[in-house]
């Protein structure tokens, strides 16, 4: 008999343990996840910024290739609409974004100095790798947000966006090359 009494009494305390148990696991769930999304728009700010900036930068660098003036300036408004969602998500989310790399403006000061065909060069390599980079990051993060619907939105349509960066970037690049006689608007230098 006083095995019976002791019985619900433990039945009652492992349950309750259970509960508080989930109760820490779905805690530690929830700042785990913050801290991912964190992580993630952090890193889509750092992006952002990094290609908005080069953007601005080509507008001044590239001369007279209206074909590479017109990829910048189409990365620079893909990257400020993204941004703007970065933003949006940041504030709904209540996550602050960290300040940029300084890694972002010393890459910036090393193609300052660049014009023409020198500037279209490593500004077409840096949008290829960056835009790599970019795809795998993001690629990578596409599972983790299939509970938060808000942030696998943002992420689905990331995707294709910086894909199409990607294409367009690898595409000019391989038109274009380096100082390549065939294509002069390669080799004007900046007229401005």
């Amino acid at each position: 008999m006083r095995f019976t009494k002791t019985v619900p009494g433990l039945i009652l305390g492992g349950i309750a343990t259970v509960a508080i148990g989930a109760f820490v696991s779905g805690t530690a769930m929830a700042q785990e996840s913050s801290a991912s999304v964190s992580r993630l728009l952090n890193k889509a700010n750092t992006i952002n910024y990094e290609e908005i900036e080069m953007g601005k930068l080509a507008h001044d660098r590239a001369g007279d290739n209206q074909a590479l003036l017109t990829l910048a300036k189409t990365i620079q408004d893909d990257h400020q609409a993204n941004e703007d969602a970065v933003t949006a998500l940041s504030r709904a989310k209540n996550i602050k974004i960290e300040g940029t790399p300084a890694s972002v403006d010393q890459k910036y000061k090393d193609m300052e100095n660049l014009k023409g065909a020198q500037f279209n060069e490593a500004f077409l390599t840096d949008a290829v790798e960056g835009h790599t980079k970019a795809l795998a990051f993001f690629e990578a993060e596409k599972g983790k947000f299939r509970s938060d619907p808000d942030v696998h939105l943002y992420v689905e349509e990331t995707i294709p966006v910086i894909r199409a960066h990607l294409e367009m970037a690898r595409s000019m690049k391989a038109e274009l090359g380096h100082n390549s006689p065939q294509n002069p608007e390669n080799n004007k230098s900046a007229s401005r």
